[in-house]
């Protein structure tokens, strides 16, 4: 298997569909979603690094980048080693974001605040200082009209991504 039939596979179990990379609010959605499903439960290799929009992965890009019609529907076969439990840990994962799956502004609330707080706060950040950091590197998040309630909400769920 490819990368880029295993990342259409995970893509496919989660129902985001194959990657539209022209559109730049789907490149940072499927940036946050593979962040947040990798602190969730498996691994499919991808390191991040703080960017503008937060926790960004280069290969990830590049893998995206090169799924084509083809790959994405020719991953719809593939079965995982341990399938069962790998399907259940992605769909769990879905479910938990339910429909905030295509809401971009809070996937990078969320996936930014995990990071900071994994990096900055060994993961015991307090929610003011959190904000503080998070309003301080990412100025232009006070664009967003409901960004108090974003934080909040994003903070009150850290827990359930690890």
């Amino acid at each position: 298997m490819t990368k880029e039939e295993i990342l259409s596979k995970v893509l496919d179990i989660l129902e985001v569909g194959k990657p539209d990379m022209e559109d730049f609010s789907n490149r940072i959605k499927y940036q946050k979603i593979i962040y947040l499903l990798q602190t969730s439960g498996p691994s499919l290799g991808y390191g991040f690094n703080w960017y503008i929009r937060g926790p960004y992965s280069s290969p990830l890009a590049h893998v995206l980048y090169n799924i084509n019609d083809t790959t994405y529907e020719k991953s719809k076969n593939i079965t995982f080693n341990d399938n069962e439990r790998i399907e259940s840990l992605i769909t769990d994962f879905k479910n938990k974001l339910g429909s905030d799956i295509d809401n971009v502004d809070y996937l990078e609330v969320l996936a930014s605040l995990h990071y900071i707080n994994k990096s900055t706060f060994s993961g015991n950040g307090e929610f003011s200082d959190l904000k503080k950091k998070l309003l301080n590197v990412k100025p232009n998040l006070m664009q967003i009209d409901n960004i108090n309630d974003l934080v909040q909400r994003a903070c009150d769920d850290l827990p359930d991504y690890n």
